[in-house]
């Protein structure tokens, strides 16, 4: 079961959404690497995850200086999984490794505090007091980021050094060539003893702190969750997300929903998103309208927040409901396949025929965006009616875009395009004619991209021939394109 590849994550903005998480720890990375869309049997987890998300928006706005330092922290943490695991399998740490395992364990102490202090309850973040390594670390009892091999581990290694010390006083004072040589020789033989009693404390060192190993690395996994949380949680606050509501049965609601992405483009240009509101059902639902109409953002903003939702992310709506996918299948003609040596419509029913497989074997979602369009007009429509009435026999939520009429049945939900249904031609024909090198973007603010149910029998509006008259096209060409309308319209009836 498939939850769409890397060129469909790409085209519906999920790669937009992945890069805007704030994640700071190198052990927060693992944890995004990680992320997929749960699966039926992992409700409970789902759920948590999105209870977690809850809990961390709300200390964030209740503790905001403890947040700040937790960040502040974050960006000291380093990457210590080698010294922790070379410490685990009792590896003779040397001095650096020794350091990184003092400093974690004094960022981890003070994550411990300030998670406390914030009052975060979260299951997966719990962090091991890390006091008594950093007490093994730290036996002079000043918590510096600093580590060396102190005198204070042995009194064999003060000696050591207290002559190592006199005889570097000696060889300074002294005038006499072979004197210093001798004291440079006695001086040798020295470092050679500190380096040997230095090695021996770095053993037993290892040693015992080898018994605090799974403590730090149960430490380095709730930093990476805490750090990934604390980015999904940024996110919801940054979109003034909502948590979904997951369901049991194979209902799709959506209110006001978005695509950043999307409508981060169109803020650029001073334009507005049109949010999409809609409710879907098992079984098969009808998108129509002409090109230009907005058909193909709507499903993909559907498409995002469904996988999104199901990945334990807040959704980019005013209200979300939905229950846990088997599988979420996005076909529309943007693929790459053609690149591949395969024309549009081949690309696409190779698609096809995987997602026939799926949707016999569970219950999923299904976008198919203008599918068939890539055929002759007439062979399309067969091809379109004929699988959204294969669908209507699934438990699958399939939503198909087509400007294809005479698709939908009874049994089916019909959503239209509002396009230029409601827009006054003569009016907007001026302004078009008053400003023809912006033509196609003066129809496009005049296009209303809103989805309004309607009945089976409503007809795809006639924008296609609309925008043509709009944008100038030969009069004598659109009206001979009326009167095919007209006959068509006639035979109908």
């Amino acid at each position: 079961m498939k939850f769409l590849d890397n060129e469909q994550r790409e085209q519906i903005g999920l790669s937009f959404v992945m890069d805007e998480l704030e994640i700071t720890t190198f052990y927060g990375i693992e944890e995004k690497k990680l992320i997929k869309p749960y699966k039926v049997n992992e409700v409970q987890s789902l759920q948590q995850e999105l209870e977690d998300i809850g809990i961390l928006i709300k200390a964030m706005k209740d503790y905001p200086e403890e947040f700040a330092e937790i960040g502040r922290i974050f960006c000291k943490v380093k990457d210590i999984k080698a010294s922790i695991n070379r410490c685990k399998e009792k590896e003779t740490l040397d001095e650096v490794e020794l350091y990184e395992i003092k400093y974690f364990s004094i960022l981890s102490e003070e994550l411990m505090e300030l998670t406390t202090r914030a009052n975060l309850s979260i299951s997966r973040v719990k962090f091991n007091s890390l006091d008594k390594p950093l007490r093994v670390l730290n036996p002079q009892k000043e918590r510096m980021s600093t580590f060396y091999i102190y005198e204070e581990y042995s009194e064999n290694l003060r000696d050591i050094r207290e002559l190592k010390r006199q005889k570097e006083k000696q060889i300074f004072a002294s005038n006499n060539e072979d004197e210093i040589a001798k004291l440079k020789q006695q001086r040798l033989d020295l470092v050679i003893l500190e380096e040997e009693e230095e090695l021996r404390i770095r053993k037993e060192l290892t040693l015992r702190l080898s018994d605090y190993a799974i403590s730090m690395e149960e430490n380095i996994k709730s930093i990476g969750i805490l750090d990934l949380l604390t980015a999904k949680a940024k996110l919801a606050i940054k979109y003034d997300c909502i948590k979904p509501s997951i369901i049991q049965h194979m209902d799709i609601s959506l209110k006001g929903a978005f695509n950043p992405e999307i409508k981060n483009i169109l803020t650029k240009k001073r334009k507005e998103f049109t949010p999409v509101t809609l409710d879907l059902k098992g079984g098969t639902t009808v998108i129509t309208g002409a090109n230009m109409g907005g058909k193909t953002v709507a499903l993909k903003t559907i498409v995002l927040n469904l996988i999104l939702g199901q990945m334990g992310f807040y959704v980019f709506a005013k209200e979300a409901s939905f229950p846990v996918l088997d599988f979420i299948h996005f076909v529309s003609d943007d693929m790459q396949s053609i690149s591949k040596g395969l024309s549009t419509f081949g690309a696409e029913i190779i698609k096809m025929k995987e997602v026939v497989e799926c949707v016999k074997r569970g219950n999923g979602f299904v976008a198919l965006d203008e599918f068939a369009r890539g055929t002759n007009p007439k062979e399309g429509y067969y091809l379109v009616k004929s699988l959204a009435t294969y669908l209507t026999k699934y438990q699958t939520v399939s939503i198909i875009s087509t400007h294809y009429d005479g698709v939908v049945e009874d049994n089916m939900d019909h959503y239209q395009v509002t396009g230029l249904k409601n827009v006054d031609f003569e009016s907007l024909k001026y302004k078009i004619d008053l400003n023809k090198t912006h033509s196609v973007e003066i129809i496009q603010e005049h296009m209303e991209y809103k989805l309004e149910r309607v009945s089976k029998e409503n007809k795809v509006p006639k924008d296609a021939l609309n925008i043509a008259m709009l944008l100038g096209l030969e009069k004598e060409i659109v009206n001979i394109a009326k009167t095919y309308y007209d006959e068509e319209d006639n035979h109908g009836k």
